[in-house]
């Protein structure tokens, strides 16, 4: 006895084949890392890409797709240390953690601070 058309559908959409994902792209989908792990990973993959040291971080928000985490980096190192150019910067993380794109968002001295 074979099934209807419909009751084949029905029956695939409710049952997912062994090792399947839900996915497009044939992958597990995957969990969403924490805020703290998006903040690390940016961190480490951005001084391993660009070769520049990174100060701090300074803010990692949610976004639709994943994590945006902002970071200090160290451009310019100058004599006296105030003189210094730190780059700010926008990490963009998928929920995963995996880095997909970064833009430098300002320039400044390391001495400037931010009004309070």
């Amino acid at each position: 006895m074979t099934a209807s058309p419909s009751n084949r559908s029905r029956s695939s959409s409710v049952t997912p084949i062994k090792g399947s994902s839900s996915s497009s792209n044939g992958r597990k989908p995957t969990r969403r890392v924490s805020a703290g792990v998006a903040a690390k990973k940016a961190r480490e993959e951005f001084t391993e890409l660009t070769q520049t040291l990174v100060e701090r971080v300074t803010g990692v928000q949610r976004s639709e797709s994943g994590w945006i985490v902002t970071l200090e980096g160290l451009e310019l190192r100058r004599i006296p240390e105030t003189m210094d150019v730190l780059g700010i910067y926008q990490v963009e993380l998928s929920a995963s953690g995996q880095v997909k794109g970064w833009t430098r968002i300002a320039r400044c001295y390391r001495s400037q601070v931010e009004d309070v």
